[in-house]
């Protein structure tokens, strides 16, 4: 039998720049875009962050180093490596449940993200036709117009509802960001993951710095610095730090057997601790930048700050209706709009690309499979599995069109409406509200005890190489105890209180 920890015949990163990029593309998604900046300014600003940011370090890390320590020790898939782990720890089988549930979260997730991927695949059409068409007829001044110049502020922010009331063109895009997700994924670790990383990181990057230099530039700066960083402590409720550690924890997309699947694939020489730390400064970087890329624009219009700060949770509507509405009153609207929107596209690929991962690489096979058996059989899961979230996901895309639009099944089916968590929660709901609320907790959870208490010492000495056992044994303990109190809390308040309670 293969020794757990050698990671054989897998096809492994080219480097550890690779897997830090892919790592961070995983990790940085839409919700690092619109929601934790909202979170943040309005669940008391500095204060918040501060309470963020301590349970990054002291939770999101840990579990962070864990689930790569999983993965790289393990080998295989997710499955494998927990199920390779167990054996040669001596432990229970049963272990096996948590990276199949973290997959399961992983692939509903999938299935509707390609969806909201879709919606802003039409934003960037939208908006380069607007460019296009006035570059046509006026050259390079109309770059500097705002955007949608001479349409009311209703007739933008119809445009989302415009496109939900076509459920044939979402279904086009949702196929179209599902097949390059499928195609980029048939292609392997690093022909595929890793080359479309190495694209579109570095992109995604200067694209948020360059949007961050145009939003402080010409919007209201000064009350987005206040909005996002002035520290109120009397926002700090109990219920806002279990937030804090949610986000922190979904931030880095820990229980979904992403960042295992990922660990799959590293080398032995590749530090576990210090690319951890790496994943999560830039994620949480592109966080908080992402806040000063998108408020100084909004807070601009004392309509649309209002707007927004008059939202309990303005989640999509922020990035597909005041977005638009906010550049359509900005200089270069037209153009800095259209960047918003390819860097919101590669944030959203790269993480589509690390959620069906989890699955192709079960299918794939295990390490001892044959390289050539093992290339066939990606390309058959990726498109197989690829299909089956598509096919998933057209149920999530008919479940948004307005019923005075057209009557369909899925818009007027709540599946899981027995359930308080999911009282009145259309089927995208509630399978975002299953996989992000019950399940990504829950496995991380179990991620943490498994291992704290299941990965013998020695084995997790040897696997991180920690510089000195008090380290270690800080590590140890905040995966044996703080991360799964912590977030099992964050479980217990989000799938039972709150709904309770409503």
């Amino acid at each position: 039998m293969a020794v757990a920890g050698t990671g054989q015949s897998n096809e492994n990163w080219s480097g550890r720049a690779a897997f830090i990029l892919a790592a961070v593309g995983s990790a940085v998604g839409l919700g690092n875009l619109v929601r934790f900046p909202y979170v943040a300014g309005d669940s008391g600003g500095g204060a918040f962050i501060f309470v963020y940011l301590a349970t990054i370090l002291f939770i999101g890390v840990p579990v962070l180093i864990a689930e790569f320590m999983i993965g790289r020790r393990g080998g295989g898939s997710a499955i494998a490596a927990v199920s390779r782990l167990a054996r040669t720890e001596g432990r229970t089988r049963a272990w096996v449940i948590f990276p199949i549930l973290g997959i399961l979260a992983s692939f509903l997730i999938v299935s509707y993200y390609s969806v909201l991927a879709g919606w802003i695949l039409h934003f960037i059409q939208v908006f380069a036709v607007d460019i296009g068409g006035r570059f046509v007829a006026e050259g390079p001044v109309a770059l500097t117009a705002p955007a949608f110049e001479g349409q009311s502020d209703e007739e933008i922010g119809g445009i989302l509802p415009k496109l939900l009331s076509q459920p044939g063109r979402m279904i086009v895009l949702h196929a179209l960001f599902m097949a390059a997700t499928v195609f980029i994924l048939s292609r392997g670790v690093k022909s595929g993951i890793e080359a479309a990383a190495n694209v579109m990181m570095p992109i995604f990057f200067v694209l948020l710095l360059g949007l961050t230099t145009f939003s402080l530039v010409t919007g209201e700066a000064m009350q987005a610095l206040t909005f996002l960083f002035t520290p109120d402590f009397s926002q700090l409720t109990g219920s806002t730090l279990l937030r804090a550690v949610g986000q922190a924890f979904f931030s880095l997309s820990l229980g979904a057997a992403m960042m295992l699947t990922y660990g799959t694939y590293l080398s032995r020489e590749t530090d576990i601790k210090s690319s951890s730390q790496i994943v999560a400064t830039a994620d949480t970087a592109v966080a908080l930048i992402a806040g000063l890329a998108l408020f100084p624009i909004v807070f601009a219009s004392p309509v649309l700050s209002a707007d927004v700060m008059g939202d309990n949770d303005p989640g999509l509507g922020l990035l597909f209706v005041t977005v638009p509405r906010a550049f359509h009153l900005m200089p270069f609207g037209s153009l800095f709009g259209l960047a918003f929107f390819v860097m919101a596209l590669f944030a959203a690929l790269t993480s589509a690309i690390a959620l069906l991962e989890t699955s192709v690489s079960w299918a794939d096979g295990d390490y001892d499979v044959p390289p050539a058996q093992k290339a066939r059989r990606r390309v058959i899961g990726a498109i197989c599995l690829g299909g089956l979230a598509f096919l998933i996901g057209i149920g999530h895309a008919l479940s948004q069109v307005p019923q005075t639009v057209a009557a369909t099944f899925f818009n007027d089916w709540s599946p899981l409406d027995a359930i308080p968590l999911f009282q009145g929660m259309n089927f995208l709901d509630a399978i975002d509200a299953l996989a992000t609320t019950v399940l990504q907790p829950f496995v991380g959870m179990i991620t943490a005890l498994f291992a704290g208490w299941a990965i013998s010492t020695s084995a997790a000495k040897e696997e991180l190489r920690f510089d000195n056992d008090s380290t270690f044994a800080l590590w140890q303990t905040l995966v044996r105890w703080v991360a799964p109190i912590a977030v099992g809390l964050v479980l217990l308040y989000g799938a039972i209180i709150v709904p309770l309670l409503d």
